[in-house]
């Protein structure tokens, strides 16, 4: 399955939908496509779905982390969803479990940003 919409937005949840190779080239991409959804600060989660990713280097890292300082910021999470046993691996090493909120999937992640604002889902500030 190809995918081409690398992002897409849900209240103030960006869900990045990586592509099956998360290197320099795609992670710079990613960069340029959701920068401004941060400068608008309307984006307090987000959520990054690895369920089409087999590959990722030192780049996905970067990207992972330049994005949970942008959203720890407004108090907000990073969830990783789908992850395949060998991309968990990489992030497990690279201590981004720590940082980031483990879910099976987006509709999981989705569910508990929404547990989390409670009520206020969808009205946030």
């Amino acid at each position: 399955m190809e995918q081409t919409k690398l992002s897409e937005v849900k209240d103030e949840t960006l869900i990045i939908h990586l592509p099956e190779e998360l290197d320099h080239h795609t992670a710079g991409e990613i960069r340029k496509e959701t920068d401004g959804y941060f400068t608008g600060k309307k984006i307090r989660d987000v959520i990054f779905d690895y369920q089409h990713t087999n590959f990722m280097d030192s780049s996905g890292i970067g990207l992972i982390m330049g994005r949970y300082r942008e959203v720890r910021y407004l108090k907000g999470d990073v969830y990783i969803v789908g992850v395949h046993e060998k991309i968990s691996r990489i992030l497990e090493i690279s201590g981004l479990y720590r940082v980031a909120k483990l879910q099976d999937d987006v509709a999981k992640a989705l569910r508990d940003i929404e547990q989390k604002y409670g009520d206020r889902f969808g009205q946030r500030l």
